[in-house]
Formats: C-alpha cells, sequence, structure tokens
C-alpha cells in the first residue's frame, strides 16, 4: 500500500470516528448531561458534609552550635518523623489536653518533614484548625530543641569554659599592666646607680611591651570565641514567622467538577457503547 492511500485511510478511520461519536452523543445528550449535573451535585452535598481541616506549612532553621550544624539535615528530618517523637511532642504541657479530639488524631498520621535548602527543614501538619495546625509545629520544634540538648550542652560548655579562661588571663594581664605602670616601677623613689635605673626602665618598658602583646592576642582569642557562641553562629532550632495555613477540605467546588470530570467521560462511554443499532447501520 502506498503512502498516499495509507494517509487516505487514517483520514476516512478518523472522519468515520468523529461521525460515530457526534451520532452516539447527540442519541444521549440529555441523559449525559443529566448523570455529568447528578454527580456532581452529589459530590457538592458529600463534600459540604465532610469535616473542615487545615494545613500548616513552614521551615524551620536547623540548630547550629559554632557555626556547624548540630545535626544534619537529613538526620533531623529522619528523627522528626518518628512516630514516637511526635508523640512526645504532643503530649507536652498545653497540646496534652483534648487527646480523643479529632484535629489531634490527625496530627501524627499527616505530620511530615522534609529536607528545604542546606540548613532548614519544611514541616507540615494538618489539623482540625488553623491554631491546632500551627501548635503542632510548634510542638515539634520545641520537642526538636529538647532532644538535641544533650548534644548542645557538651559543646556549650566546652566553648564557655575556653571563654572563661580567656576572661581570666585579660583580667591577669590587666593587673600586670596597672603594676607596670606605676611610677614607682618605671622611676624608683630610691636613688642608684643611672646605669643601672637606664637597664631597669629598658627591662620594665620591655615587659610592657611583651604583656600588651599577650593581652592584644587575649582581647582577640575572647572575641573569636564570643562569636562562636553569639547568635548569629549559635542558636537553637527556630520555626519561621512565615507559616502558611490552608484549608484542605471541605472543598465542594474541587471535589464536585473532579467528579462531573469522571461522570462526562463515563456517560460518554456508555452512549458509544450502547450506540442504537440503526444509527451503527447508518
Amino acid at each position: 500500500m502506498s503512502g498516499l492511500e495509507m494517509r487516505i485511510s487514517v483520514v476516512e478511520y478518523v472522519g468515520e470516528l468523529s461521525t460515530f461519536f457526534g451520532r452516539s452523543v447527540r442519541k444521549r445528550l440529555i441523559a449525559i448531561l443529566s448523570g455529568t449535573l447528578v454527580a456532581m451535585l452529589i459530590a457538592f452535598l458529600v463534600s459540604r458534609m465532610l469535616p473542615t481541616t487545615y494545613t500548616a506549612t513552614a521551615d524551620v532553621r536547623l540548630a547550629r552550635v559554632d557555626g556547624a550544624d548540630l545535626m544534619t539535615p537529613q538526620a533531623t528530618a529522619t528523627h522528626m518523623n518518628l512516630r514516637a517523637f511526635l508523640i512526645r511532642a504532643l503530649d507536652a504541657p498545653g497540646l496534652a489536653e483534648g487527646r480523643a479530639d479529632r484535629g489531634r488524631g490527625l496530627i501524627p498520621d499527616s505530620f511530615y518533614a522534609r529536607l528545604g535548602t542546606s540548613s532548614s527543614l519544611t514541616l507540615i501538619a494538618t489539623a482540625a484548625s488553623e491554631q491546632q495546625a500551627r501548635n503542632a509545629l510548634e510542638a515539634a520544634v520545641r520537642q526538636l530543641n529538647q532532644d538535641q540538648e544533650k548534644l548542645r550542652d557538651p559543646l556549650l560548655s566546652e566553648l564557655n569554659g575556653q571563654l572563661t579562661l580567656a576572661n581570666t588571663n585579660i583580667a591577669s594581664l590587666m593587673r600586670i599592666r596597672e603594676s607596670l605602670a606605676t611610677t614607682d616601677s618605671i622611676t624608683p623613689s630610691a636613688s642608684g646607680d643611672s646605669v643601672a635605673l637606664a637597664f631597669r626602665r629598658v627591662w620594665l618598658l620591655d615587659l610592657m611591651a611583651k604583656n600588651e602583646e599577650k593581652l592584644a592576642a587575649a582581647t582577640v582569642e575572647q572575641r573569636a570565641l564570643t562569636a562562636r557562641i553569639g547568635l548569629t553562629k549559635t542558636y537553637p532550632a527556630s520555626l519561621s514567622d512565615d507559616v502558611v495555613i490552608v484549608q484542605v477540605s471541605p472543598q465542594p467546588l474541587r471535589h464536585a467538577i473532579f467528579a462531573g470530570a469522571i461522570a462526562l467521560l463515563a456517560m460518554v462511554l456508555y452512549a458509544m457503547i450502547r450506540m442504537p443499532g440503526p444509527a451503527r447501520a447508518d
């Protein structure tokens, strides 16, 4: 068969199929429209009867100590997705009330922590009210900080110990500076050999210079330690202020449109299958 004949056959087939489809739909147009509208109405009414639920989504900044992650994002997400973790979070004071509440029952099954950026996670929770969904995310972050205390406390204790030693060293060097800066140290009141006095002054000035160098180095170390435990490098996990809360049910209009599309497709297929004999013959 030549290419031209094949193209003609395809065109004829498509034309006949279109004609058959048009005849099938025209024969049962009222039934198709009626069935579609009825399905949409039923879906709309049933959807309106569903309980209201809300989903909250927010980013959480992961905890750091000395500029390094306390736990990797992957490990943190795995830890937060454990059901035992969420049960501890929901049993915290202020959230333990209403254990049989429907919204509380939604949270364990809907809560999920997924990877966000290199230093954050995205938390998702569904509950019966906007406030309950927000509270669930906040409780999860509080529980995360409590679980990470055993990791954070030793690191902070070590840094604070180093800072205490640095402060003690600076205080000692400051006392030495004050002692060397007195008039009697540089120019003794007792008279003596001028050469010895000159050597003494040189020696004292050298001591003062070395003490100032040590003091400057200790000050730099103190500032570095202070920065390492400062708010820019050391902080607990925190929930973003931008919490997005959307109503996920009921959504009667969306459900009605979805049901109508399925019903329309089903009715059209039924009309084509049940095409009357005379119409097929035509």
